[in-house]
């Protein structure tokens, strides 16, 4: 599970001194998950792969960049066991579904201000032309 926070700069004048104020973002990657989904019931019997990719975009810098404290951001491991926990004794008939499932749950354990962007991918449909999957995504605003 990988993470990156991102940060671009965005420099104004003060007096004479230049403020540094940051857009950050909280990337992770996947979260990959074996989950009952599928149009018939006979496809959501057996878990399928499911990996979730999320954005989290803070109002403002977490404090974690200064303090270094996992208690002042967002905990990826905790997002992975919410989603993991809301899966486990749920089926789903689509991704579109899914997605909308797990966005108020995830969000939940944001810090205040922060916006999710998730992405759900069903790794591998049982359709014989798809290839690499299908993918829906919830873009915050």
């Amino acid at each position: 599970m990988a993470s990156i926070v991102r940060a671009t700069p965005v420099t104004t004048a003060v007096g004479s001194r230049p403020e540094r104020r940051w857009r950050t973002t909280l990337t992770v990657e996947a979260i990959e998950l074996d989950v009952h989904l599928g149009c018939e019931a006979e496809e959501r019997r057996v878990p399928q792969k499911v990996r979730l990719g999320l954005r989290v975009h803070f109002e403002a810098p977490p404090a974690a960049c200064w303090t270094d404290s996992l208690g002042d951001t967002a905990c990826y491991a905790e997002l992975a066991a919410t989603a993991r926990d809301f899966c486990a004794s749920r089926e789903f008939r689509l991704v579109e579904h899914l997605a909308a499932a797990l966005y108020d749950p995830l969000s939940a354990r944001l810090p205040r201000g922060a916006r999710l962007d998730l992405e759900v991918d069903k790794v591998a449909p049982p359709v014989p032309e798809l290839r690499g999957g299908v993918r829906f995504r919830i873009v915050s605003e």
